[in-house]
């Protein structure tokens, strides 16, 4: 056996990722205003459609309307049942995600090569013809109360929308949230109008991933160049405007034995030149396993199992969470701990060692969402949702990881981590002086 004399020991030197080569995707604008994004990769014979409507849950007249108009398009068109849908995708090899955020719904569809085109036929059917029908619309309501009464049990899910109902207010598009008693209500006539006003061409988005020929794009645009999602009026998109009030809020749930915390505040919209510095000083303080908060609460107090922090991209801003679960007794003890993490961040610099692994990591995690066609296809979809198809955002923002200075992150620490104004919500059994229930 051949010794290769390898030092272990030894940590490899880290190559500096200067720009990423982003495969230029084919850029189609159909006459109903569509946007079709071409990305031809790939050596297995798949591909995949994503559709993207500017239909989020912001733009409902009610709860839970987005989401029915997006979830039960599958479940029945003017020619087909739900079980005729689901008998032609199985056998085609075919299936269908849908899913919907404050901002955006989009359907994603998964197919094969050779049964491309009747697969696509199916899919076509599904967005330009749904019914709704109203058995499918109550056995989605009678599953969905149900799901959400579980949810609602826990402790996780009670801190999460406590937060941004004290973030934006509860009565904010971004602040609200869907009751069970909502399930009671929804009805097919709301669903078809808001399909027929929002799940329009006008600002939407179509991404073709895979292994796919121009004739595959041409019978996809001609499929979806249909004036049925042409806008008819115009669309209010802007941003209700909100006031955050409450920073210390707390839900009390009875014999709960963790508690959840939330801790965040908002943060700019991502194409804000502060955002690429921002995303590498939230990976520091806590958004990657060997974050500070992670070596803090977890390896050090061993007051949870895991602790997170992350930046939720929306249309108009982003915002910074801090997550996690505690023992009921630690939950101040944590707050305090996060507290003083993001203290130091705007009082001591980074030092290099740190920062160079974050550069090594943050890398990595860029170079893996341009790793094959269907990580592509996201990572363009994101742009176009957040970045009005920006494609120097990446290259930017590895400039930024690449060069950043710890003089830097303190000026953005200052600048975004005053405790002061982090919203706390604390759902749990132990109530907490100085918190609005």
């Amino acid at each position: 056996m051949t010794s290769h004399n390898i030092d272990r020991t030894v940590q490899p030197q880290r190559v500096a990722v200067s720009s990423i080569k982003i495969p230029t995707p084919d850029i189609i604008v159909l006459n109903n205003g569509f946007k079709v994004l071409v990305i031809n990769a790939g050596s297995q014979d798949l591909a995949r459609v994503e559709v993207i409507f500017r239909a989020g849950t912001r733009f409902q007249p009610k709860p839970l309307v987005a989401n029915a108009a997006i979830s039960l398009l599958r479940d029945g068109t003017i020619s087909r049942t739900s079980q005729q849908i689901a008998e032609e995708l199985d056998f085609y090899g075919s299936f269908l995600e849908p899913s919907f955020s404050r901002d955006f719904a989009s359907v994603t569809f998964y197919t094969i090569g050779k049964h491309f085109y009747r697969s696509l036929d199916v899919l076509a059917d599904i967005l330009t013809n749904p019914t709704y029908p109203q058995h499918e619309l109550e056995l989605f309501c009678k599953k969905g109360k149900q799901s959400l009464l579980v949810d609602l049990e826990k402790v996780s899910t009670l801190s999460r929308q406590r937060f941004f109902s004290a973030l934006f207010g509860s009565n904010h598009p971004y602040g609200s949230f869907a009751t069970p008693n909502d399930y009671d209500v929804l009805s097919q006539t709301v669903l078809v109008q808001f399909r027929n006003r929002y799940h329009k061409a006008s600002n939407g988005l179509i991404v073709i991933a895979g292994k796919v020929d121009a004739k595959q794009v041409d019978f996809l645009v001609n499929g979806f160049n249909n004036p049925i999602f042409e806008q008819c009026d115009d669309i209010e998109l802007g941003l209700p405007s909100f006031t955050t009030t409450d920073y210390r809020v707390f839900s009390y749930k009875k014999d709960a034995v963790q508690a959840a915390l939330r801790i965040g505040r908002v943060l700019p919209k991502r194409n804000h030149p502060d955002m690429p510095g921002l995303v590498v000083l939230n990976t520091i303080l806590g958004g990657y396993f060997g974050s500070r908060l992670m070596r803090n609460i977890r390896e050090d107090k061993g007051f949870t199992y895991g602790i997170s922090s992350f930046i939720i991209p929306m249309a108009e801003l982003s915002a910074l969470v801090v997550s996690t679960e505690v023992g009921s007794a630690f939950t101040e003890k944590t707050v305090d701990e996060v507290f003083k993490e993001m203290i130091k961040l705007q009082t001591e610099p980074v030092s290099n060692d740190e920062l160079e692994l974050v550069r090594g990591y943050m890398t990595g995690q860029v170079l893996r969402t341009f790793d094959g066609p269907f990580a592509i296809a996201d990572s363009l979809a994101s742009l176009f949702q957040y970045n009005n198809l920006d494609f120097e955002y990446i290259n930017n923002l590895i400039r930024t990881i690449n060069e950043i200075t710890p003089t830097q992150l303190l000026g953005l620490a200052k600048k975004y981590l005053d405790v002061d104004r982090m919203v706390v919500s604390i759902a749990g059994s132990k109530r907490i002086r100085g918190y609005k229930e």
